[in-house]
C-alpha cells in the first residue's frame, strides 16, 4: 500500500472520517487527566531540588517506543523484499492523420476504428505494463507518457482527434524505438490506416532489417501493425493545390491554377466551383482518368480581394481535400504626388512612373496640395524638410561646389530593400550635392573617389521615410538606364507597402508565418502554442481551416487546406507484425512490507505498556499520581527529599 497513491476523493473520505471521530470524541468524553506511557520519557520535569539523579527507571520501555516509532516510519515508506522484475514497455503509434477521416459510404469512420481497436488493445495488456501514446504526424507532442494508468490512456485514446496532417512514420517509430532503448523487454506497436509515399516505405524496410528477430529484448523489441480500414479500396479525388498570381500589367486580374489528383482506381467526373468572398466566380467540368494529377489554369478579375474558395463535387470518402481556400489580396493603388515646376524633371520621371501600374501618379506645382494626402511625394531641388509630412524623395541638385567631372557610381547597397534589385556600374553622374549625413543614416550608393561621395541616402525620422537623391536626373544618364526604374520601383516599395502580387494556399503541417503576434488562434478557436524565429512564428497546424494571428495592432487570418499529393501507398504488414498480443504473466514485484512491519509496530506498542505497567513501583505511582490529580487541594511546593523518601510516592516526580 502507498498512501501517496490513493486517489483525492478516497483521501478526502479518510480525512472526513478521521476529522468526524476527533470530533465526536471531543463531545462526548468527558476529559480527563491520566498518565501514560508513551508520554512519561519525554514530559518536562516540575521545579525540584534533587542532589542527583538516578538511573533510568524503565529503558527496555523506551527501547520498545523508539523501537514503535521507526517500525512506524518504515511502514509508510512501504519497502519491497525481494528482487523485482522489470515490467514490459509498450508504445503504442496512434495514426490520427488526414486519411484517419475517410468514412466509405454507409460505415463508421476510420478514426473510430482506431479509437476502438486502441481500447482492445489497452485492455489485452496485463495492468503492470507501462504504455507510451504517440501521435504519428510530424513534430507531434506524446499523448501521454509512460503509465500503467489504463483508465486515463483509454480516456485519452476515445478523444484523439483526426487531424489533417501527413503521417511522418520514420520520425514515430524512431522515436518509439528510442523510448524504448533502456528497457528489457520492448513493444513497438503502429495503429492506424498505414498509408505512405515511396520515399516512406524505403525506410520502414530499412526499420525492419535493423529490427531483426523480434525477441522484444531491447535490442530487438517486438514490432506489430494494426491497419485499419486494410481490405477496403478508397475512392478519393481531391485539390493538391491552389495558387494565384496577378497580371503584371492589369493589377486587378488574377491567373489561378488549381492541381486536382484522382486517387481512386476508376475515372472520376467532378464539378469544380471557385467563389470570392462567398459570390460565385467560375465553374466548370473535369473529367480524370485513374491516378491522374491535372492542373486547370483560369483567369478572374476582383478589386475587393476576399477568401477565394475552390470545392469539387460530388463528395467522396474523403471530404477533408474536397475543399481549398487562398485569401486574394485586395487591390489599392500607391497616390504619388510629385511637386515641380522644371519640365525636364517632369519629362525624366512621367515615363518611369507611367510604366508601373501599381502607382498612380499626380503632378504638382511646389506648393500645391491633394486632397486626400498621398501616399508618399517626390521633391525636385528641395531639401528635405526637418519635419516631412509623408513618406518622401527629394532630389536636391549639387551648388557647384563639386567638380563638374562626372563621378561613377561604383557601390550600390544590395542588403536596403530600396537599391536590393540595382547592380550597374554605368551610372555617372555631374554636379553632385554635398549630403549632410546623420549618424542614422543608412548610404544607398556612393560615387568614386576617396573617400567615397555618397549620393543616395535613407533615413528615418518621425515615424517617416525620406529617400534623399544628391544629384539631379538630368544631369545624368541614369534616367536611360535599367537601373532607373528598378530605383524608382524599390524605393516605392520600402516607402508604402509592398505589393502582394502571389498568393497560394499554406498546407497543414509545420508553417512559419510573419509576426509578431501575441496568440495564435487555430479554427476552432482554441490558442495554438507557438515558437519564435526573430519575429516570426514557427507553428505545428493540424486541422485545415483559418488560423487567426493576432498580434498588438492587427490580425492577420491564414487560410490552411489539406496538404498536397497525400501518400496512397498502403503499408504491407508481415505475417509476424499481424500476430495477435501474446499473454504474458505478471513479472514478480516482490513483497510489500508495510503489513509485516505495521503489526510488528503493534507488537512494540504493546510491550512498551505492559512493560511500564507490570512492574509494581510504577503501579504504585500511577495511582499516587492520580490520587493526587483527583483531589482539589494545591500542590505542595518541592522540598529537600532524604535518601531514604520514595521517589516513587511524590506525585511531583515523575518517572
Amino acid at each position: 500500500m502507498s498512501w501517496l497513491a490513493l486517489s483525492p476523493l478516497l483521501a478526502l473520505a479518510v480525512w472526513l472520517a478521521a476529522g468526524t471521530l476527533a470530533l465526536w470524541l471531543y463531545l462526548h468524553q468527558r476529559p480527563t487527566r491520566r498518565r501514560v506511557s508513551t508520554l512519561r520519557f519525554w514530559a518536562d520535569l516540575p521545579p525540584s531540588v534533587y542532589r542527583r539523579r538516578r538511573w533510568l527507571r524503565e529503558p527496555w520501555a523506551l527501547l520498545a517506543q523508539i523501537l514503535f516509532l521507526l517500525l512506524i516510519i518504515l511502514a509508510l515508506a512501504n519497502p519491497r523484499w525481494g528482487s523485482v522484475e522489470e515490467s514490459r514497455h509498450v508504445v503504442l503509434v496512434l495514426d490520427a492523420s488526414i486519411w484517419s477521416q475517410v468514412q466509405p459510404a454507409g460505415e463508421s469512420r476510420w478514426i473510430d476504428r482506431l479509437r476502438q481497436e486502441g481500447d482492445r488493445f489497452l485492455n489485452a495488456l496485463p495492468p503492470v505494463d507501462e504504455v507510451l501514446l504517440l501521435r504519428a504526424e510530424g513534430d507531434a507532442l506524446p499523448i501521454l507518457p509512460f503509465s500503467n494508468d489504463r483508465a486515463a490512456q483509454r480516456r485519452a485514446v476515445a478523444q484523439l482527434r483526426p487531424s489533417s496532417g501527413v503521417a511522418d512514420l520514420p520520425r514515430a517509430l524512431e522515436a518509439g524505438r528510442a523510448a524504448l532503448a533502456g528497457s528489457q523487454r520492448g513493444l513497438l506497436v503502429y495503429m492506424g490506416p498505414g498509408m505512405m509515399d515511396a520515399q516512406q516505405a524505403g525506410w520502414i524496410d530499412q526499420f525492419r532489417q535493423e529490427l531483426g528477430p523480434a525477441d522484444g529484448s531491447r535490442e530487438h523489441p517486438q514490432f506489430l501493425v494494426r491497419v485499419v480500414g486494410a481490405d477496403q479500396a478508397i475512392e478519393n479525388h481531391g485539390i493538391t493545390r491552389l495558387a494565384l498570381q496577378r497580371d503584371p500589367t492589369q493589377p486587378e486580374r488574377w491567373h489561378m491554377l488549381t492541381q486536382l489528383k484522382n486517387y481512386s482506381g476508376s475515372k472520376a467526373n467532378l464539378l469544380l466551383k471557385v467563389s470570392v468572398a462567398g459570390q460565385p466566380l467560375l465553374q466548370r467540368n473535369v473529367s480524370l482518368a485513374p491516378g491522374q494529377l491535372a492542373g486547370l489554369n483560369d483567369e478572374f478579375t476582383t478589386a475587393q480581394g476576399g477568401l477565394l474558395e475552390a470545392q469539387i463535387t460530388p463528395a467522396d470518402d474523403l471530404r477533408a481535400d474536397d475543399r481549398a481556400m487562398v485569401y486574394v489580396p485586395a487591390f489599392r493603388p500607391v497616390r504619388v504626388a510629385v511637386y515641380t515646376s522644371r519640365k525636364s524633371f517632369e519629362d525624366d520621371l512621367r515615363p518611369v512612373l507611367a510604366t508601373d501600374p501599381y502607382l498612380k501618379v499626380e503632378f504638382l506645382r511646389p506648393g500645391g496640395a491633394l486632397n486626400p494626402a498621398p501616399d508618399m511625394a517626390i521633391y525636385d531641388s528641395a531639401v528635405p524638410a526637418a519635419e516631412a509630412a509623408t513618406n518622401s524623395i527629394f532630389f536636391v541638385r549639387g551648388q557647384g561646389k563639386m567638380p563638374a567631372r562626372p563621378i561613377r557610381v561604383t557601390d550600390w547597397n544590395s542588403q536596403h530593400a530600396a537599391t536590393r534589385w540595382v547592380r550597374t556600374r554605368d551610372v555617372s553622374v555631374r554636379n553632385a550635392a554635398v549630403l549632410d549625413l546623420r549618424p542614422t543614416d543608412t548610404v544607398l550608393a556612393s560615387g568614386e573617389g576617396h573617400p567615397l561621395v555618397p549620393l543616395i541616402v535613407a533615413r528615418e525620422q518621425n515615424r517617416h521615410k525620406i529617400l534623399i537623391v544628391g544629384f539631379d536626373p538630368h544631369d545624368s544618364n541614369f534616367p536611360q538606364q535599367s537601373a532607373f526604374p528598378l530605383l524608382i520601383a524599390g524605393s516605392v516599395e520600402w516607402l508604402t507597402h509592398p505589393i502582394e502580387d502571389v498568393s497560394e494556399s499554406l498546407s497543414a503541417g509545420e508553417l512559419d508565418l510573419p509576426g509578431p503576434a501575441a496568440r495564435v488562434l487555430s479554427p476552432s478557436n482554441a490558442e495554438l502554442p507557438f515558437a519564435r524565429n526573430g519575429l516570426n512564428l514557427h507553428i505545428l497546424a493540424l486541422d485545415a481551416g483559418l488560423y487567426k494571428v493576432i498580434g498588438a495592432n492587427r490580425t492577420t487570418t491564414y487560410a490552411v487546406n489539406a496538404p498536397p499529393l497525400l501518400p496512397s501507398q498502403r503499408i504491407q504488414a508481415t505475417a509476424a507484425e499481424k500476430s495477435p498480443l501474446q499473454a504474458e504473466a505478471i513479472p514478480y514485484q516482490g513483497n510489500y512490507l508495510w503489513r509485516t512491519l505495521t503489526i510488528l509496530a503493534m507488537v512494540a506498542l504493546w510491550a512498551e505498556w505492559w512493560l511500564f505497567y507490570s512492574a509494581r513501583i510504577n503501579r504504585n505511582a500511577v495511582m499516587a499520581q492520580q490520587t493526587y490529580l483527583d483531589t482539589a487541594r494545591p500542590r505542595p511546593m518541592a522540598t529537600e527529599r532524604t535518601p531514604e523518601h520514595d521517589e516513587s510516592l511524590d506525585p511531583n516526580f515523575i518517572t
